[in-house]
């Protein structure tokens, strides 16, 4: 789930488990000894996307304070009309962090950022390249002439939520910001003022930490939907639900993009009931739902395998009927004793 944000971003105060970092990188900017290339890295959820904008905000804005930019001058009335010509985003459906669709950046976008960078402007410039690891070979090579060559004023921030996918040669000539590390009381005060202490444990553990997305996930209509995907993948697997049923009643009850959001999390627990491990879901008696169904942990990789290859289908604009179908075949999939 990528944060959903919008231009408030630019001057929003600073999340609680990231102070620390926003002083550290305002204290070098004030200093002049922020360096020209930053990588914002660390799983999906954490809030690294809104510290992004709050940053180019701040480097953006001629009367900035160390609590941010003034939200008032021109540059910031840019910024909010998104026509600031101090700031080149790629691609361009990732401003704010808007949804990924697919469209990558190419060799021909890094060599008009590299431009673009050597261009004067009307003092800082920034480039903000999210979904960094997306980038192939030959694009990824050229950005590294880029960060070799830095114009001075110039600020490159690479967001991704993969690092490990990104070449090493541009993660060594850049700084990571610290913020993949969030301090679990900080979280749980933050998540606490929107839902109970117990609730806020429970959707902590399940995001894994990812407090923004912990909190998205409390008010999202298909995480109430959690038993009744159980209970359909437990029918689908006893043969007491066909395959056609199952698809006509979700293409009601969830977008694809929802329902695929809520089986991958759902495959999550039943993995974890695989391995006899504890249940992340404490509201939820997922023993008792899914009864005697044997599971086994080919069935699960499978059923993930086909959610991923629906995924990859909604970007080519495929029917969400079909891949509805070929999901509730997939959990149809009859399974072998562990």
């Amino acid at each position: 789930m990528t944060q959903q944000l919008t231009t408030q971003a630019y001057f929003d105060q600073v999340l609680p488990w990231q102070k620390q970092a926003w002083q550290q990188l305002t204290g070098q900017f004030e200093k002049h000894k922020l360096p020209h290339g930053l990588l914002a890295a660390g799983q999906a959820g954490i809030g690294k996307r809104a510290f992004v904008w709050r940053l180019v905000a701040y480097l953006l804005c001629p009367n900035r304070s160390l609590a941010g930019a003034c939200a008032t001058c021109q540059s910031c009335h840019w910024l909010t009309a998104q026509t600031h010509p101090d700031l080149m985003v790629l691609p361009a459906s990732a401003q704010l962090g808007d949804v990924y669709t697919g469209d990558g950046v190419g060799i021909d976008d890094i060599r008009q950022l590299h431009n673009y960078s050597q261009n004067k402007g009307q003092g800082v410039k920034v480039i903000v390249i999210d979904h960094v690891d997306k980038l192939n070979i030959s694009a990824a090579n050229a950005l590294l002439k880029t960060l070799e060559e830095p114009r001075d004023g110039v600020f490159l921030i690479l967001i991704t939520d993969f690092v490990a996918q990104v070449l090493p040669t541009i993660k060594s000539r850049v700084q990571t910001l610290p913020l993949s590390i969030i301090n679990h009381k900080h979280a749980m005060e933050y998540l606490c003022d929107f839902m109970s202490d117990k609730q806020a444990a429970m959707l902590l553990a399940i995001s894994d930490g990812a407090v923004l997305q912990a909190k998205d996930i409390a008010s999202a209509d298909w995480f109430g939907k959690r038993k009744l995907w159980l209970q359909t993948f437990a029918a689908l697997q006893s043969a007491m639900r066909s395959p056609s049923a199952a698809s006509n009643y979700w293409q009601k009850a969830l977008s694809l993009s929802d329902f695929l959001t809520l089986s991958l999390m759902m495959l999550a627990e039943l993995r974890r009931v695989c391995l006899d491990l504890p249940c992340l879901h404490a509201d939820l008696d997922t023993q008792a739902i899914l009864g005697q169904l044997p599971l086994d942990w080919q069935t699960l990789e499978d059923l993930q395998a086909v959610c991923d290859d629906v995924k990859i289908s909604m970007m080519q604009h495929v029917q969400e009927k079909l891949g509805f179908e070929r999901l509730m075949l997939a959990m149809a999939k009859p399974a072998t004793v562990c």
